[in-house]
């Protein structure tokens, strides 16, 4: 009985002192004296963050920029420019921006000559005529979330599940699309020829 008795009472006096070394330590980190915390720590992971993509093209007054694949850990506390997606100043349009501001998934090698107004004398497309004796081209199809797409040369417009028209040199990458925007302004017919048709 008084051997069990000991036992306990060393045990409560180890477990006091391992609190007194642990409570004091968490005390002193939870006011600021003492090491580093787990967010500070170097080397330290975060396990919230943004995952900003690659492969995304835009231009903007005439400037052409790609996105650049990045993690940015939340909460970010550094300036604006490190707490935001980078992206990439690749050229600039002599005549400025198709769609200005527009984002579409694109090769940087691609993004300025599409994204760019073309030349006036160029023909990328061509409106399909309205014969009666014109079959056209085969059924428009798109993927939910895409205004426009181009497929086997030919754009379609989603929302009227209609073909537009055909491209001279054929789609810049097949299965293109210019998908919904939350956006003041739609994408024209002809903005949409200009960036899906290769130039």
């Amino acid at each position: 009985m008084a051997g069990g008795l000991q036992r306990t009472v060393v045990l409560l006096a180890l477990g006091s002192l391992g609190c007194e070394r642990g409570c004091a330590r968490s005390w002193l980190r939870d006011h600021g004296v003492g090491g580093p915390t787990a967010t500070s720590t170097p080397g330290h992971v975060p396990v919230a963050g943004i995952d900003c993509p690659d492969g995304i093209a835009r231009c903007t007054e005439g400037t052409v920029e790609t996105s650049r694949l990045a993690r940015i850990g939340q909460p970010c506390r550094g300036p604006e420019t490190a707490c935001s997606c980078p992206w990439d100043r690749v050229g600039d349009c002599a005549r400025g921006c198709v769609a200005d501001g527009l984002e579409v998934v694109m090769d940087r090698s691609q993004a300025t000559r599409q994204l760019c107004l073309p030349d006036p004398t160029a023909t990328a497309s061509r409106m399909r005529g309205q014969s009666a004796d014109d079959a056209g081209p085969p059924a428009a199809t798109c993927e939910e979330g895409q205004l426009y797409r181009c497929a086997n040369g030919f754009v379609a417009d989603c929302s009227a599940h209609a073909v537009l028209g055909s491209c001279t040199r054929g789609c810049f990458t097949e299965g293109a699309s210019i998908d919904e925007v939350a956006r003041e302004e739609t994408v024209s017919r002809v903005a949409a020829f200009a960036i899906l048709c290769s130039r």
